[in-house]
């Protein structure tokens, strides 16, 4: 994936809901992450600050894996998706510098040990898949709004 291309959506948790779109992100020292819009100009950083939302423990940043479902639809960090042979909803997540999907029934803290690389999907050229399109994934919903998709059933 090239910089242009590079995507992340931000989930408030003090809102619970996604930040709008296109938010301006500062980081302003290692400990804090402020995001939201500026609806003015300040030379100051402590006065940008004030103009923010939230903190940096109330935000959680989620890339966008550089691939699309078979609807077209970015797959993010946090996604819950549907793998065409497989019934139980899998989570796409970021670790160790790469995009995964994990069955969280086998694997419940989302580590990879039991993941499948979204990129060795897409390099299997045997599906045909172009435009970093994977026709076999269906984006379900993500963690945080749709968590009872996870939930297993008895």
């Amino acid at each position: 994936m090239k910089l242009k291309d590079f995507d992340f959506r931000i989930w408030d948790k003090n809102k619970e809901a996604f930040l709008k779109q296109e938010p301006t992100l500062i980081k302003l020292d290692n400990e804090r992450v402020i995001a939201g819009r500026i609806s003015r100009f300040y030379a100051n950083t402590a006065d940008i600050a004030d103009m923010f939302i939230g903190n940096g423990n109330d935000l959680e940043i989620e890339l966008w894996s550089g691939f699309y479902d078979s609807k077209g639809t970015k797959i993010y960090e946090g996604d819950i998706v549907k793998y065409r042979s497989n019934t139980t909803p899998l989570v796409a997540v970021f670790e160790r510098s790469t995009f995964y999907i994990v069955d969280t029934s086998i694997e419940k803290h989302l580590q990879v040990d039991c993941g499948t690389r979204l990129q060795g999907i897409y390099e299997n050229r045997s599906n045909g898949y172009k435009d970093n399109k994977l026709e076999c994934l269906e984006v379900l919903g993500n963690i945080y709004e749709n968590a009872e998709l996870l939930k297993v059933k008895e």
